[in-house]
């Protein structure tokens, strides 16, 4: 690996440690209608201001060892988790795309279901207030960069997922919340044709998950779980993997017969 990669390697993963702190103050402060600009990074148990030098991405949750520097409260792992899933999807977008557009939407996207995903997990709820903005960048980014063969190709899969989701909301509500539905929404403003693959990777990880905890007694059969992160996860896959989605689709259909 030449170092001109490295180098490139090292700038994505610090850029997406910094980045992850920030989405991690969105995912606390969005579904709590707090401000994410002020006030200035506090600690969620003790409300004192963090010092610059104790906001480190990383690197402070190692030196802390994990707790508050003041009330010595232990600093919820989720921030850690957040930080190295946004770096190495940083990274990821870097090895696909290279220095291109597509990274840029990509790291966006990405950056955007991490928020979404934690948030539903912690709230049950998938904000407005960051779905449908974010829709409307996916469009202007595929529609202005000419990502798509077509210009009207991300307005057609952004409706056409919408309507899909909407009528599986429509029959079965309990599992389907309006939230998933305004999701899909926006994944098909990014992913346009390949949202079909990711919608399909979603439904097809929650069952399995879904599936697993009913059979080790963590989950009734009527119980909901969060779907929005399912939505997110065969979100990403398909966008790293959307040139072989036709196989993989065909795969389970032969597995089906």
């Amino acid at each position: 690996m030449e170092i001109r990669e490295v180098i490139y390697y090292i700038i994505f993963i610090i850029s997406g440690l910094v980045a992850g702190s920030f989405l991690e103050v969105a995912i606390h402060r969005v579904p709590r209608k707090l401000s994410i600009i002020k006030p200035a990074s506090f600690c969620p148990s003790c409300k004192r201001k963090i010092a610059f030098y104790d906001n480190i991405p990383l690197v402070s949750f190692i030196i802390l060892k994990g707790r508050c520097r003041y009330c010595k409260n232990k600093i919820p792992v989720t921030s850690l988790l957040v930080e190295i899933i946004t770096a190495l999807l940083f990274l990821a977008n870097y090895i696909f795309f290279g220095l291109t557009i597509w990274t840029v939407t990509g790291i966006i996207f990405c950056s955007v279901l991490i928020v979404i995903s934690f948030i539903d997990i912690d709230f049950r709820i998938i904000p407005n207030v960051i779905v449908l903005p974010f829709t409307v960048i996916g469009l202007a980014l595929n529609i202005f960069f000419k990502l798509s063969t077509s210009w009207w190709m991300p307005l057609a899969f952004c409706v056409g997922a919408f309507l899909f989701m909407l009528i599986i909301h429509l029959i079965y509500p309990r599992g389907m919340g309006m939230g998933d539905v305004k999701l899909s929404l926006m994944v098909g403003a990014f992913l346009v044709n390949k949202v079909i693959m990711g919608l399909f990777l979603g439904f097809l990880i929650g069952s399995i998950y879904g599936l697993v905890l009913i059979l080790i007694k963590k989950r009734k059969f009527k119980q909901t779980i969060p779907f929005g992160p399912f939505i997110s996860i065969g979100s990403i896959i398909a966008l790293f993997y959307g040139v072989y989605g036709d196989n993989i689709l065909k795969w389970y259909i032969s597995f089906l017969k």
